[in-house]
């Protein structure tokens, strides 16, 4: 059976933390759904880029809630904070991980992850400076973590790395190897879980 993934968006995200994960999860055969964080399904970028979201959030139902294997954050501001002021977000997050999902963030998406209340007692990274704002988890500064049903990744240039961990962690390391090899991501990958 296909995993269930949600990818949420809101105004001022960062396009390549959001649409890169989107893409290699598609490739992996996951069935992906950007949600847009309120009712127009046109969200924009920070840098400006409009995409179109398969969902808005009153869309989400709660039975696709229930079905969900991952739910993905993407960073950039306001992105992140757009989010973190969401409460269908947060609400989503919590019943995703307590019924043993994962949550996932990238760059300043962890700020979520803490507001979710996720991040007490876990490693994490984040974009640097961002764990200045969080207060609760144990800040470590790698590129992409992986700590038990959160992975969390640095920035931009982590995104790759973030989307094959997801897939390593979700469809096993041969499926994540593929799409590495794929696109070129990586010669051969070293997938760390601690």
């Amino acid at each position: 059976m296909k995993k269930q993934v949600i990818v949420f968006l809101a105004e001022g995200f960062e396009i390549i933390e959001a649409m890169t994960p989107v893409d290699f999860f598609r490739r992996a055969d996951m069935d992906v759904a950007t949600v847009s964080w309120n009712n127009r399904h046109q969200v924009v970028s920070s840098h400006g880029i409009p995409v179109i979201a398969d969902k808005i959030l009153p869309e989400l139902s709660d039975e696709q809630v229930i079905n969900t294997d991952l739910v993905v954050i993407p960073g950039g501001l306001p992105g992140a904070t757009n989010l973190a002021d969401t409460d269908r977000v947060i609400e989503v997050l919590q019943q995703v991980h307590d019924q043993g999902g994962m949550v996932a963030a990238i760059c300043a998406g962890p700020l979520v992850l803490e507001k979710a209340g996720l991040l007490k007692d876990r490693r994490y990274t984040c974009y640097p400076g961002c764990e200045e704002k969080i207060k609760e988890g144990h800040y470590i500064n790698r590129l992409v973590i992986h700590s038990d049903q959160i992975v969390t990744a640095k920035g931009p240039g982590a995104s790759m790395h973030f989307a094959l961990t997801l897939i390593q962690a979700l469809n096993g390391k041969n499926a994540a190897n593929d799409i590495s090899k794929e696109t070129f991501a990586s010669e051969s990958l070293k997938f760390e879980k601690k």
